[in-house]
């Protein structure tokens, strides 16, 4: 510091304790050379700080008379020489304060005995506010607990915290920015004062002293406040009961960017020590440290929150596009069990009622799953839905969607689909498939067969044909359509339900769609049991009732 250096050759050698005394407030004013000194013309509160630390360390008011005197004369030599425009010692009577006062208030150590024994407890208690910061996830818990920890450690017993409004790691929308732009984040055992009127004396403007001193820069490190107007004035009109007479402040930074500041105050007005404003010091750096990875959480968890609302959105949509129940058709009992992997499904199946008495099903696995594959399902329903009334051919229906796919370019994901019209005056069934798996019919007998057909997916080639292929279903026969989802369904030990299966579970199954398809719910239950389900699962059965 070339000021420093000029200060010391213009300094004669009998004044030598001049500079002895100002190298000593600088480094207190630096913690020990961690800061860079800047003298300004608004040190007075740092010069009243620092007083009040020598004050309560013990010197004679002759030593402290001294130290005042040398830091005068310190601060009238930066203005004489262009280093400051105005020196503090100018605007305040900065002894005044600690000379005149009859009785000084004690001092609060929160850690006591031999300078050993005080620093294994000191980093006992930063190790406890360690944990206490690891347990806390989010912000407003990690505040709360850090508050509630120190006071624990420290022995003391009212605390609060308060964040510029563009902290950037609390979240305050929905409420206005206070005019001296500082939230209340949290506070621990309030005095009656300070309580009332919903915390009126801590939160209304102009910012306080602590706070200036913050936005200016000043407050760097753990620091006795005396002149807080916040706490004058609570006290007047209580005689001094339930209230506070001064607090300690630590400034709170995150990523070299002050954000706040903590303070803390004793039940029967203490002034805490040197020791404590170091500790205080270094739990507010802990806390700047765990803010990062509570604000990281802050921000998952709300991303989390609106990511699984679009998602149950998108659920309820998709939902929609299901039939609500299952239609009656004379001679006929239907039932469909529809399973996504996730929130959202590519699966789908529908039921449209056509013209002249007849009734379209249909079953398709748009290729992936979760919201990309439910939003491929949505665009292809519309495309199905726009031609089915008017399209009597299953084969010529899948060229026109397939058509529209290709056209839509859904970067090469593809759609396979059977799908069915039924004629139930004459019981005949007309189906095409489109890459799909082909359903199994269990006859009136017993016996199971997989239907014939095949089909290139939807979506992939343009010029893929389809084939139109007839059933007939006779009294007591079923069709179950499924989805791969159903095949591919492991077990604990990975093996997959298979076709074989499949086709052993619908042979032992009830004819009628209802208890088929709870027959075969639970012949996969018992398959999977535990295993986690990753594919969409679909089973839709139409069966003709005996007479």
């Amino acid at each position: 510091m070339d000021f420093l250096e000029n200060f010391t050759e213009s300094t004669s050698q009998k004044d030598k304790i001049i500079i002895q005394d100002v190298l000593d407030f600088i480094r207190w004013e630096t913690n020990q050379g961690e800061y860079a000194f800047k003298p300004h013309a608004n040190d007075d509160v740092a010069i009243r700080t620092y007083l009040l630390d020598c004050r309560i360390r013990g010197p004679s008011r002759s030593i402290l008379s001294r130290i005042a005197g040398s830091l005068e004369h310190f601060y009238s030599w930066l203005k004489t020489n262009g280093w400051i425009e105005e020196s503090p010692f100018e605007k305040f009577n900065l002894k005044r304060q600690f000379f005149g006062l009859r009785r000084f208030w004690p001092k609060h150590d929160a850690f006591q005995g031999q300078p050993e024994e005080r620093e294994i407890a000191r980093l006992r208690a930063l190790n406890r506010l360690a944990e206490s910061t690891n347990l806390a996830p989010d912000v407003r818990s990690l505040l709360d607990s850090t508050l509630e920890t120190m006071l624990g450690v420290m022995t003391l017993h009212t605390a609060w915290i308060s964040l510029v409004s563009d902290n950037g790691i609390l979240d305050q929308s929905g409420h206005p920015t206070p005019e001296h732009k500082f939230f209340l984040a949290a506070a621990r055992n309030l005095p009656p004062s300070l309580e009332k009127a919903n915390r009126y004396y801590l939160t209304r403007p102009p910012e306080c002293h602590c706070q200036q001193l913050l936005r200016q820069g000043q407050l760097k490190r753990g620091v006795n406040i005396v002149e807080c107007s916040r706490l004058h004035d609570a006290l007047e009109g209580k005689n001094g009961k339930g209230s506070l007479m001064f607090h300690a402040s630590v400034p709170i930074s995150l990523n070299e960017r002050t954000i706040g500041v903590m303070n803390f105050a004793a039940e029967d007005w203490q002034l805490l020590s040197a020791s404590d404003l170091q500790f205080l010091t270094a739990g507010a750096k802990q806390l700047g440290s765990a803010l990062e990875r509570a604000h990281l959480y802050d921000l998952i968890r709300k991303e989390h929150g609106r990511l699984e609302m679009e998602l149950n959105m998108a659920r309820k949509m998709q939902v929609s596009l299901f039939p609500d129940e299952m239609p009656q058709i004379a001679g006929y009992s239907l039932a469909a069990f529809w399973q996504p992997a996730n929130e959202t499904s590519g699966d789908y199946y529908n039921i449209f009622k056509l013209p002249g008495g007849r009734w379209g099903f249909i079953v398709a696995d748009i290729c992936g799953k979760g919201a990309p594959a439910a939003l491929r399902m949505a665009m292809t329903h519309g495309l199905i839905r726009e031609r089915v009334e008017e399209e009597p051919s299953p084969a010529a229906l899948l060229t026109q969607v397939n058509q529209a796919l290709c056209e839509l370019d859904m970067d090469l994901e593809f759609v396979t689909s059977f799908y069915a019209i039924l004629d139930p005056e004459h019981s005949h069934l007309k189906y095409a498939i489109a890459g799909h798996p082909p359903p199994f019919v269990r006859r009136q007998d017993g016996r199971v067969e997989k239907l014939p057909g095949r089909g290139m997916a939807m979506g992939v080639d343009p010029k893929a044909i389809y084939e139109d292929i007839h059933l007939e279903l006779a009294p007591g026969d079923s069709l179950v359509a499924f989805t791969d989802g159903v095949t591919d369904a492991n077990s604990p030990s990975n093996e997959a339900y298979d076709m074989a299966q499949l086709r052993t579970a619908i042979a032992s199954a009830p004819a009628h769609a209802n208890a088929l398809l709870e027959y075969l719910q639970t012949t996969l239950v018992d398959w999977v049991k535990e295993a986690p389900n990753y594919d969409d699962m679909t089973l839709l059965a139409i069966n003709r009732m005996q007479q």
